[in-house]
C-alpha cells in the first residue's frame, strides 16, 4: 500500500500467513479467556487471483490449527499472555 511521501514511508502490506497469525492474535485477546481452537474460531481468506477475481476459502480443520499453534508458539516464546 503506497502511502503520500509526505505522509511517511511506504507501508508494507501483511501476506496471507501474516494477516492469519494477526487475526488469531487479535481473537485470543477480545475471546473472554477462551482457548482458541479451531472449534471457536473459522478463519477465512479472501484474495485477489492472478487475473484480479475475488477468490475466497475457508482454512480447513488442519490449516486453523496450524495457524492456531503458530500463534501459541510466538505468545509462550514472547511471555505474551
Amino acid at each position: 500500500m503506497k502511502t503520500d511521501e509526505a505522509a511517511g514511508p511506504e507501508i508494507e502490506m501483511p501476506n496471507v500467513a501474516e494477516a492469519c497469525r494477526l487475526a488469531v492474535k487479535v481473537l485470543n485477546k477480545t475471546m473472554d479467556g477462551a482457548v482458541a481452537s479451531p472449534e471457536k474460531l473459522e478463519l477465512f481468506v479472501m484474495s485477489l487471483d492472478e487475473d484480479g477475481k475475488c477468490v475466497h476459502k475457508t482454512l480447513s480443520e488442519d490449516e486453523a490449527k496450524a495457524v492456531i499453534a503458530e500463534v501459541e508458539a510466538e505468545t509462550a516464546a514472547a511471555g505474551d499472555t
